[in-house]
């Protein structure tokens, strides 16, 4: 006989069963929310979104001119730039990452000191980059300038120099990775950087690929430049579409958190379900 209970979880909605003595279980997003394949979808989308305007404005520089045409394409003034050794419009700028961005180097923990038991320290390492994941932490005392903020870009330094977004404002970043962060006065958005150079830390990453291990050093990182557009409105358009990235990401984690410490309740009887939670 198949008895079976669901629930709701943050818009997460489990449904727990028993056949013939056998327990089971799965997932599927509610009807009245955003689940975690949803928001994955929205952050594609987002993602996608916004590479699409960088492309057109920091690429073939056609953002919207006073007339709201595009710039490039309606004849918008173009000069030379010997750095980037092409043209960009008229009145924008180039400037090395360490004079626009916020560049921190990670702390150089105590591989010996890690415990895998939370502490008030969670450690970053390269591995976790590319998952946004803790798995290691430390008791050593760290200098605050180490800590981590949401939206930081996290650089890996060694191997493949995977890049991503943090998602919190409690961790710190360990050595051989770095931290690139929007300045409050700049108009250089975190997206529009990583943007910027992605290409140039990919084709170091495929010279290196003949190579043991792949390194970035301080003075790769020093010939990276960022495109310096004097509309503040573009940089906001980019942080309010990573704002939005960040907060379905950490909706996730609390999502599959809930799922995980749940599931196991709802399997064997010790959880009881409100069914009017329930949207069957």
């Amino acid at each position: 006989m198949l008895h079976h209970r669901s629930v709701t979880i943050l818009y997460l909605k489990v449904i727990a069963f028993k056949n013939n003595g056998k327990s089971y279980a799965f997932f599927k997003r509610s009807k009245n929310g955003y689940g975690y394949f949803w928001r994955s979808l929205i952050n594609d989308n987002l993602e996608a979104m916004a590479k699409q305007l960088y492309d057109y404005w920091f690429v073939q520089f056609d953002f919207p001119n006073e007339e709201g045409k595009p710039y490039k394409s309606s004849g918008g003034a173009m000069v030379w730039n010997e750095k980037l050794k092409r043209e960009i419009p008229e009145g924008w700028n180039v400037a090395n990452v360490f004079d626009e961005l916020s560049v921190q180097y990670g702390f150089p923990f105590s591989t010996e000191l890690f415990t895998e038991e939370p502490t008030s320290i969670p450690v970053v390492r390269i591995r976790d980059i590319l998952e946004n994941s803790v798995s290691a932490y430390s008791e050593e005392e760290v200098d605050e300038k180490y800590k981590l903020q949401k939206q930081d870009l996290l650089v890996g330094m060694d191997g493949n120099f995977h890049m991503n977004y943090w998602n919190d404002n409690v961790s710190y970043l360990n050595q051989r990775s770095v931290r690139l962060r929007a300045k409050s006065k700049s108009t250089v958005s975190i997206m529009q950087a990583k943007y910027d150079i992605a290409p140039y830390i990919k084709a170091k990453e495929l010279r290196a690929k003949g190579s043991t291990v792949g390194h970035l050093s301080d003075k790769d990182l020093k010939e990276l430049f960022v495109l310096v557009c004097p509309n503040i409105d573009f940089r906001n358009k980019f942080d309010s579409i990573l704002a939005e990235i960040i907060e379905n990401r950490c909706e996730m984690i609390e999502l599959t958190k809930q799922r995980d410490e749940l599931l196991p309740l709802l399997m064997n009887g010790q959880a009881s379900v409100n069914y009017h939670l329930s949207d069957d």
